[in-house]
């Protein structure tokens, strides 16, 4: 009852029948932990929009707290358009690509948290455009990959219209993906991406990710973590977009540097694979000259 600190037991040693020879000096307190170090008393410990990762998990379970409130998980919808389009385990034919939007996007809707509810391909008609997209806002949100540019087979935004679908706005100053298209159904957002894998994953990481962690109640919406590095090479762009560069940071000598991963091209997504960074370039610059500092956002 009287003690005031504890000591390891391997900085000690039995000295005799009920001794222990203490190898150490010992302050008092010392390895004590004292009521109310971790939380006190009416400290709030997690605020609304709070995401619960293991940590906050944790905590409530050393407060006894079985159950809390959240937000439910919203199921978002997607839907890859285009007559292009193959099942992944069908052959190739001329002028035909594999579906590789619906699992890339499935994939990104997982990782934050959300519950993906894959509707297929719709080809591009006007009817099984209608049929899908119809089916889509059934749940919380909705994704389509494709047909939101300008070519006659381009038929998304016409459809979307049709349907009731109000367009808040269309075309981002941004490459690769500016003919991103967002839109409300009533209360039911609705998001329609380029169709290029690459522009496909950008729109989805800068707009749709914000969007959905908003729905699912994380405030604020985090941005990307962010930093400067040293250019490995020259950059250089020749309109007024921000653009988002594939990159691979590296750490060298103490210092960050950042390359390119090649071809910038939106149709190479083993680009994405090589990527562990975008390198943002604003639209007011054109030229990055080799050693240049450069914001780099981290995938």
């Amino acid at each position: 009852p009287a003690a005031d600190a504890v000591v390891q037991v391997e900085w000690t040693e039995t000295a005799g029948e009920n001794q222990v020879r203490v190898q150490r000096p010992v302050s008092v307190g010392q390895n004590i932990r004292q009521e109310g170090e971790d939380i006190q008393k009416g400290q709030v410990i997690l605020h609304s929009g709070r995401e619960l990762r293991a940590a906050e998990l944790g905590v409530l379970a050393s407060l006894g707290r079985k159950s809390v409130n959240v937000y439910q998980v919203p199921r978002v919808a997607f839907i890859a358009t285009g007559n292009e389009l193959l099942e992944v385990d069908q052959p190739l034919e001329p002028g035909k690509i594999r579906n590789s939007n619906s699992y890339t996007v499935c994939a990104l809707i997982k990782e934050i948290g959300a519950h993906p509810v894959d509707l297929g391909i719709a080809r591009d008609s006007r009817d099984e455009l209608r049929n899908k997209i119809l089916q889509g806002l059934g749940s919380d949100a909705l994704v389509t990959t494709g047909g939101v540019s300008v070519g006659n087979y381009d038929l998304v935004q016409t459809v979307m219209k049709e349907i009731g679908i109000e367009i808040k706005l269309w075309k981002v100053n941004i490459k690769p993906g500016m003919p991103f298209l967002f839109g409300m159904y009533e209360s039911t957002p609705v998001f329609g991406l380029p169709g290029n894998p690459v522009s496909t994953v950008v729109t989805f990481l800068k707009f749709v990710k914000p969007a959905l962690r908003k729905m699912m109640g994380v405030s604020p919406p985090e941005a990307g973590f962010r930093l400067r590095a040293e250019l490995a090479h020259d950059l250089k762009k020749t309109d007024g977009k921000r653009h988002f560069i594939r990159g691979i940071l590296e750490s060298q000598d103490g210092k960050f540097t950042v390359r390119t991963t090649g071809s910038q091209s939106s149709g190479v997504l083993s680009s994405l694979v090589k990527a562990n960074c975008l390198i943002v370039v604003p639209e007011h610059v054109g030229t990055l000259k080799k050693g240049d500092s450069a914001e780099v956002e981290l995938l």
